[in-house]
C-alpha cells in the first residue's frame, strides 16, 4: 500500500473517530440543539444522518468513476439530496445512527485500500465541488467531518 492510501485512510480513521467523540459526548438534548437553519432546519441527530449518507453517496460516486463514470450526474440537487436522504434517516435513534457511521467508515476505508495509485488521479464530477481527482474526493470526506464538528462545537458553546 502506498504513503498516499495509508495517509488518507489514516486521516479517515482519525477524524472519524474525532467526530465520533463528538457525538458521544452529547447529552440526549444536545442531539436535538438546531445547527442548521439556512433553508432546512437540522438537528445534530440530522447532522449525524446527513454526514452518513454523503459519505455513502462519496463512496457509490468514486465507485462510479473507477468503472468508467463521471461521478456525480451534471445538474445534481446536492440540497434535494441531503434532506430527503436526512428525512429518510428521522426514525434511527442516536445509537443506530452512531453504528451507522461506524460501517460507513470503515467501508470508506475499505473502499480506499483498493483504490490504484494511478487512479487516485482520474477525475470526476463532487457533487458540490465539481469536477476532481479521486484522491481529492476522499480527502474532503474528513474535510467534511471537520467542518461539521467545528459547527457543532459553535452551537453548543463549546468551540
Amino acid at each position: 500500500m502506498s504513503d498516499k492510501h495509508t495517509l488518507i485512510q489514516k486521516r479517515l480513521h482519525d477524524e472519524g473517530e474525532k467526530l465520533l467523540t463528538v457525538f458521544e459526548g452529547l447529552t440526549p438534548e444536545q442531539w436535538q440543539t438546531v445547527i442548521y437553519t439556512d433553508g432546512m432546519t437540522w438537528t445534530i441527530k440530522d447532522l449525524l444522518a446527513h454526514q452518513i449518507a454523503a459519505e455513502g453517496e462519496f463512496q457509490f460516486y468514486g465507485r462510479d468513476v473507477l468503472n468508467g463514470g463521471e461521478g456525480a450526474p451534471e445538474g445534481f440537487d446536492i440540497n434535494a439530496f441531503n434532506n430527503r436522504e436526512v428525512a429518510g434517516k428521522a426514525d434511527r435513534t442516536a445509537a443506530q445512527l452512531l453504528a451507522d457511521f461506524r460501517a460507513t467508515r470503515q467501508a470508506t476505508i475499505d473502499f480506499v485500500a483498493t483504490i490504484r495509485d494511478d487512479q487516485f488521479a482520474w477525475q470526476g464530477r463532487h457533487p458540490f465541488f465539481g469536477i476532481m481527482v479521486i484522491e481529492d474526493m476522499f480527502k474532503l470526506i474528513y474535510r467534511h467531518n471537520m467542518m461539521h464538528a467545528r459547527d457543532i462545537r459553535k452551537a453548543l458553546g463549546t468551540g
